[in-house]
């Protein structure tokens, strides 16, 4: 890295998490780190395998498609790669064909090195980033970046935005041509947000209707109608080629394309300054790989892709906001830079799209959370109040209702409602139970009786023994009354 870049936190940071992805990733067809660290004099480097091949955009000419054959293998090896990525929950959010370099390896050609994970995002295992991407910060290529990219929606970018991204590549290789390709920044951003691809087979007629339907699912613009992951989009590839008799291995090497390849060696990265190019006799110097700082650096002088897209391994790194007001401000910035009448007018009507999808989007799910609620608040479970012994009074409560009647009886609550139930009987003791009517359900209480008091029986000593009569003589009755003894 360049020493001018070394006190910006966020460069070094963009700069090392390529290596932090690579290394936890680990697979055969993405790039090795070998090694990163600090000099004495602050300067950041990293150690990468040397790759002696050619970037995928090498292979795409214009306007000349790159039949399934060809494509088929490599796109399989691209699929795997990313699909490990996405395993550890890293997404490399600029996939574009100089990210892909074809290489020689055990006698085999086109070999798949997937490269430049320098701006991925990386995520913990709640899904959360723990990049240093703010939100609505725009990372990657304009002609191959996802809608959700596109509209600086940094918070829905997963996956599926590589598979889209991937799409795109796809399609460029099925028909030589981009599906957006666009004079402007702002015609392309318009493309990615609101317009679909030409047919495929309008454009080439030879590719195969199913291998056509592959590649439109994975541009489907809402994520949800895209491939849900590499697996899934792996294998419709696969089953395309397998149905047309196209064998996923591949091509041999000749003998001087082994030789151009060589033994394994490697190269640093410091970007700090000039390299000498690696030749191969008798084709030229591989073009030179520019450092993530640099990336960074050249962002500020970004062009609209021509087709082909440039073949300098170059991101772009524009700031949009959620909303219109960041994206406008990505936009004018790269109008600073371009100060074309033409793309300050496409740019606005990108921005103002991308405004228009953000809100949408937001009602849309405000509407639907809406009618969720209600339709939950509509929704009635029944209830069957049951009581042994039956003719207890029962008074049910809930929010906003309530009932009293005598078992057994049926009542209709709303669904998941806490229903609260008193139940009375004479003779029986109280009993009460709160029940959650999430599903149709019989409530039921056994009510125990109450405890009787038992009479005790106290007698007197006069009561137990047997009392004597008196004789009539010794009682006096002189005024009518009637003798009574205690």
């Amino acid at each position: 890295m360049h020493p001018q870049y070394a006190t910006d936190k966020k460069i070094v940071d963009r700069f090392f998490n390529e290596a932090r992805a690579v290394n936890v990733i680990g697979h055969d067809n993405i790039l090795k780190i070998l090694d990163l660290n600090v000099t004495d004099d602050n300067r950041h480097y990293f150690i990468m395998e040397f790759l002696h091949g050619k970037a995928l955009q090498d292979l795409m000419k214009p306007d000349v498609p790159v039949p399934l054959d060809a494509a088929g293998p490599i796109l399989l090896q691209v699929c795997e790669a990313l699909e490990a990525a996405h395993d550890h929950k890293i997404i490399h959010r600029d996939l574009k064909p100089d990210n892909v370099y074809l290489i020689v390896h055990k006698g085999m050609k086109n070999f798949v090195k997937v490269v430049d994970f320098g701006i991925a995002k990386l995520t913990d295992d709640q899904g959360q980033s723990t990049g240093k991407t703010q939100t609505g910060m725009v990372m990657g290529t304009p002609a191959y970046m996802s809608p959700e990219q596109a509209g600086g929606m940094t918070t829905r970018i997963d996956a599926r935005s590589d598979i889209y991204s991937l799409g795109c590549m796809m399609y460029q290789m099925a028909t030589g041509k981009l599906p957006f390709p666009g004079s402007s920044f702002g015609e392309v951003l318009i493309g990615h947000l609101q317009l679909p691809p030409p047919p495929i087979r309008e454009v080439n007629p030879d590719v195969p209707e199913a291998y056509e339907a592959v590649i439109m699912k994975c541009l489907e613009k809402q994520q949800a109608n895209r491939y849900q992951s590499m697996v899934d989009l792996h294998d419709a590839i696969l089953g395309v080629m397998e149905q047309l008799g196209i064998s996923r291995e591949l091509p041999m090497a000749d003998a001087a394309e082994v030789a151009a390849a060589g033994g394994t060696k490697t190269k640093s990265s410091p970007g700090s300054g000039p390299k000498t190019p690696v030749k191969a006799a008798p084709k030229p110097a591989l073009p030179k790989k520019t450092p993530v700082a640099a990336q960074v650096q050249q962002a500020t002088a970004y062009q609209p892709p021509p087709m082909p897209p440039p073949k300098a391994r170059t991101g772009l790194f524009v700031g949009l906001g959620v909303g219109g007001v960041a994206v406008i401000g990505g936009i004018i910035f790269v109008l600073m830079q371009q100060n074309a009448e033409e793309n300050r007018k496409a740019a606005d009507r990108a921005a103002h799209l991308a405004a228009e999808r953000v809100a949408a989007d937001a009602r849309e799910a405000a509407r639907k959370a809406e009618e969720a609620a209600k339709a939950q608040e509509n929704e009635k479970v029944f209830l069957s109040v049951v009581s042994e012994p039956l003719g207890a009074l029962v008074e049910a409560t809930w929010k906003d209702g309530a009932k009293a009647a005598a078992t057994p009886f049926d009542i209709s609550v709303p669904k998941n409602m806490k229903v609260h139930f008193a139940f009375s009987k004479k003779e029986f003791l109280h009993y009460a139970t709160d029940v959650i009517a999430d599903t149709p359900q019989v409530v039921k209480a056994t009510l125990q009786p109450e405890p009787k008091a038992t009479a005790r029986v106290v007698r007197t000593r006069d009561e137990e023994s047997p009392k004597k009569a008196k004789p009539a003589s010794d009682s006096k009755n002189t005024d009518d009354t009637i003798p009574v003894e205690f």
